[in-house]
């Protein structure tokens, strides 16, 4: 009976705490709605990427430039396809072909002869903004009977070649994006692959928790108990604080 009266008596505080459970219960069931969402339209956006076909164009600024649907994928998803560190994953993942056609013109040509042979040479240096070009022919040749007879060419080429890739991602959309960017002329980019890692991954999520520190050396401000006092007051200092993982967030 006294159970039964303190029940009643208590309504109000049960109540308020049958209340908080339901909240919480349907925030949890919203957070798993929309992870199921999250979920599914990376799916589909995975789908999208792997059908999608890479696009060069030129930037404002001359540079050769291509873009191309990138994946996101789990670290589960690339176990079996990607060698990594286990403390160490990825984060972006790319990869790209390359072709170069170039056109040199307007090259000077010189004739040098020596005591062993005389020879065409031919030089020309290139330089962009980042990349730069080297080019050296040296072709042997006799003369004979008012004929020219060259021999075999010594040819060397020196490429500094400058190629910027990366990963973007729509704020909105979250649909990841591999671009690519280069100053060296005649340079196309056939194809490309980019991956971006799924920050909420359960493998990132487990390595990050691991890395956390449960020690740290820091300023403190905030209210503690003070001896002269015998009351809490506030305090600003640096001081040792100790917080447990689970803690942590």
């Amino acid at each position: 009976m006294r159970i039964l009266e303190n029940i009643l008596k208590n309504k109000d505080f049960i109540m308020i705490v049958m209340i908080a459970v339901l909240i919480m219960l349907l925030f949890k069931q919203c957070g798993v709605t929309e992870s199921a969402r999250q979920e599914t339209e990376r799916v589909l956006q995975n789908q999208v990427a792997l059908n999608d076909t890479i696009k060069n164009y030129k930037t404002k600024d001359g540079l050769n430039a291509a873009e191309k649907l990138a994946l996101r994928l789990t670290l589960d998803e690339l176990k079996d396809s990607l060698n990594y560190e286990r403390s160490k994953p990825p984060i972006t993942i790319i990869e790209y072909e390359t072709q170069i056609i170039e056109n040199i013109v307007e090259v000077p040509v010189y004739i040098k002869s020596d005591s062993l042979s005389e020879r065409l040479e031919i030089t020309q240096s290139d330089k962009w903004d980042k990349s730069s070009r080297e080019l050296m022919i040296s072709i042997p040749f006799e003369i004979k009977n008012d004929s020219l007879y060259p021999g075999l060419a010594n040819i060397e080429l020196k490429q500094n070649i400058w190629l910027s890739a990366s990963i973007l991602q729509d704020k909105k959309t979250k649909q990841a994006y591999v671009n690519l960017l280069s100053d060296y002329p005649g340079l196309t980019f056939n194809n490309a692959q980019g991956i971006l890692i799924e920050p909420d991954d359960k493998g990132f999520k487990g390595l990050k928790y691991n890395s956390r520190k449960t020690l740290s050396l820091g300023l403190q401000l905030g209210i503690g108990l003070s001896p002269s006092s015998l009351g809490f007051t506030p305090y600003v200092g640096v001081g040792l604080t100790y917080s447990p993982k689970f803690l942590q967030w």
